[in-house]
């Protein structure tokens, strides 16, 4: 969780960045929308993770989410209006959680609330991932006649098993931090007030620890999963362009927009 200082030190960036100690810290900085991702929000990580990147001295990132919710994924007024865009839109987001996992930096998630659709597939791409006992993971894609993207399904299948992914990808389901943790999708689990402390205490204890070794390990594991990614990713964008295309999503679109 953003200390009181980081609320205070920006209210114009949608994306904060802080480098300090050879820790960088990410903050996702719309409370007010619960951190959806805007066009703008994209295009300001992408660039900040191209500065982490690059980088030589920062050795571990932290993601992190302003407010009561880590990230609720797209930002519902800020849709893109034609399955092109769609594409393009889903391919920005591949490339950041890519970014991500194949950066020699080990990369913490520290997730309060809701975490949902591309919010998911966020904390799902980074290394580590502490949740607060609040926190919950959302893939609510069929829901809206779409499919998971930025990633998901396959990092979802990845790390959790493929038939508790497909249950919670078919079902729209959600997953508590509870059953994340007793999955083994986390090994940290802490009360909400305590998120903060424990995220930071974690990335104390890897900056710790001998980088180069924490790099190749990310490397090394890496190869177990990672190799068919690019063409799950490519078949990704193309299928959520035309699932966008397609009657069910117009009606779970138009439904949507009619509660608000």
């Amino acid at each position: 969780m953003p200390t009181h200082h980081q609320e205070n030190i920006s209210a114009q960036s949608t994306v904060l960045l802080e480098k300090a100690g050879g820790l960088a810290v990410l903050t996702l900085n719309r409370p007010e929308k619960l951190n959806a991702l805007s066009t703008t929000m994209r295009a300001e990580f992408g660039a900040h993770l191209q500065d982490i990147a690059a980088a030589p001295d920062i050795h571990v990132v932290l993601l992190q989410g302003l407010g009561r919710a880590f990230c609720v994924g797209a930002d519902t007024g800020d849709l893109p209006t034609t399955p092109l865009a769609w594409r393009d839109r889903i391919l920005t987001a591949q490339q950041h959680h890519m970014a991500l996992i194949r950066m020699n930096k080990i990369v913490i998630a520290s997730v309060q609330g809701a975490a949902a659709g591309g919010g998911a597939a966020l904390a799902l791409a980074a290394d580590l991932l502490v949740m607060a006992d609040d926190a919950t993971l959302r893939f609510p894609f069929v829901r809206l006649g779409l499919i998971p993207d930025g990633g998901c399904s396959y990092l979802l299948q990845s790390k959790l098993g493929v038939p508790a992914a497909l249950d919670l990808m078919l079902t729209g389901g959600a997953m508590d931090a509870e059953e994340a943790r007793l999955r083994g999708l986390t090994r940290r689990v802490v009360p909400r007030e305590n998120l903060a402390e424990a995220s930071r205490t974690l990335a104390a204890e890897l900056l710790a620890l001998p980088h180069g070794a924490l790099m190749l390990t990310k490397s090394v594991s890496r190869q177990s999963w990672s190799q068919p990614m690019d063409s799950a990713m490519a078949h990704e964008a193309d299928a959520f362009a035309l699932a966008t295309a397609m009657p069910g999503h117009q009606r779970a679109l138009a439904a949507a927009q009619a509660r608000k």
